[in-house]
């Protein structure tokens, strides 16, 4: 009890001065605003614009239509073009296994204020994927599979101005 009554008095002391040094006899100073780095980006859909260069790298944990038995290695080198207003679409060449595969994609992404957002996708291999992201800028991104079925991270970069 005692230190919690010591804790109350040092806080009360030091938000006294810092109340103190503030003002002055005939006006009183704001403190400075803090805000945390990146905390209000002001990220949208439309950061997301042009063509972007994506590598995927993860494992299939799961059974899927015409692939080898899980677990299985999977990469990806694609290229996905975004609208800027909620469109994409691209082409892959993905090892499933040791399998080279090509293919496309075409789908719908959101991006919210904080850069985070989602992507949902379906394939000409006829397996829809779902992704939450983060938006680094304009200029790329990184992704994370939200499926039970596949563990895959991505990271794209813009290509071009």
């Amino acid at each position: 009890m005692n230190r919690m009554i010591a804790r109350l008095a040092t806080t009360a002391t030091i938000a006294a001065l810092v109340i103190v040094a503030v003002t002055t006899k005939d006006r009183v100073h704001a403190l400075p605003v803090v805000h945390a780095a990146g905390s209000n980006p002001g990220c949208s859909v439309s950061t997301l614009k042009g063509d972007y260069a994506v590598h995927g790298q993860g494992t299939v944990v799961a059974q899927l239509p015409n692939l080898p038995p899980p677990p299985f290695q999977f990469a990806e080198a694609a290229i996905a073009t975004f609208d800027g207003a909620g469109n994409l679409s691209g082409k892959a060449t993905l090892s499933l296994g040791g399998i080279a595969v090509q293919g496309t994609f075409s789908g719908t992404y959101t991006v919210n204020s904080d850069c985070t957002g989602t992507v949902a996708l379906q394939t000409s291999l006829g397996i829809p994927v779902n992704e939450s992201l983060v938006a680094v800028g304009n200029r790329s991104f990184v992704e994370v599979d939200t499926d039970p079925y596949i563990v895959i991270t991505r990271l794209a970069e813009r290509i071009g101005d």
